[in-house]
C-alpha cells in the first residue's frame, strides 16, 4: 500500500504530523537542539528521556520514557498535546517546530533561549556583584546562585503530584 505522502516508504513515520505543517524530523531536530540548549536546571545537563517524560506527565501530557526518545530520535509522530507542551515548557511559540519558520526568527529563538539557560544570569550576576570588594564578588555570586537554586527546587517541587 502507498505512503500517504504518495510514496512507497513504509519503514519511516509518517513525515508530517496530521493536520499540520509539523515535519516529524524537524520536530525531533528542534526538539533536541531545545533539550541541549536548555538544561535540566537540577543537574546542569541536557534532559534525558525519563526525566523530560516525567515532567511533562506531572504537568499532565501522559509520556513514556521510551515515547519521548521515539520522539526525539524522529521515530515517532509528536500529538499536537505533546507539541505544545513542549512548547510551553520551553517558552518558544509552536512555530518553532515549523520546517517553514523564518530563518530570522528561528535564530531569535534560539538567542532567547540561550540567553535564558545561562547569558541572562551571568549578566545579572555581574551586575549585582559589581558594587562588593574583587575579593568578596564569587562569594556574593555564589551566596545569590544558592538562592536562585533554592527557589527553582521549590517550584520544581510545588509542580511535582502529591505522593500518597
Amino acid at each position: 500500500m502507498p505512503h500517504p505522502s504518495g510514496s512507497d516508504s513504509t519503514d519511516a513515520p509518517e513525515d508530517q504530523v496530521s493536520g499540520s505543517s509539523i515535519s516529524v524530523h524537524v520536530f525531533a531536530e528542534r526538539l533536541t537542539e531545545l533539550l541541549a540548549a536548555q538544561p535540566d536546571p537540577e543537574t546542569g545537563k541536557p534532559y534525558g528521556s525519563e526525566r523530560m517524560a516525567g515532567l511533562l506527565t506531572a504537568r499532565g501530557v501522559r509520556m513514556s520514557g521510551t515515547h519521548m526518545w521515539h520522539l526525539r530520535t524522529g521515530r515517532a509522530v509528536p500529538r499536537l498535546t505533546e507539541v505544545v507542551a513542549f512548547a510551553e515548557f520551553f517558552g518558544v511559540g509552536l512555530d518553532f517546530f515549523d520546517p517553514a519558520i523564518a530563518p530570522e526568527l528561528l535564530a531569535q529563538w534560539r538567542l532567547a533561549g540561550q540567553l535564558r539557560s545561562h547569558g541572562v544570569e551571568e549578566v545579572a550576576l555581574r551586575q549585582l556583584t559589581d558594587q562588593f570588594p574583587e575579593q568578596d564578588r564569587q562569594h556574593v555570586a555564589d551566596a545569590i546562585l544558592g538562592v536562585l537554586h533554592g527557589f527553582k527546587a521549590l517550584r520544581a517541587a510545588d509542580q511535582q503530584p502529591e505522593q500518597r
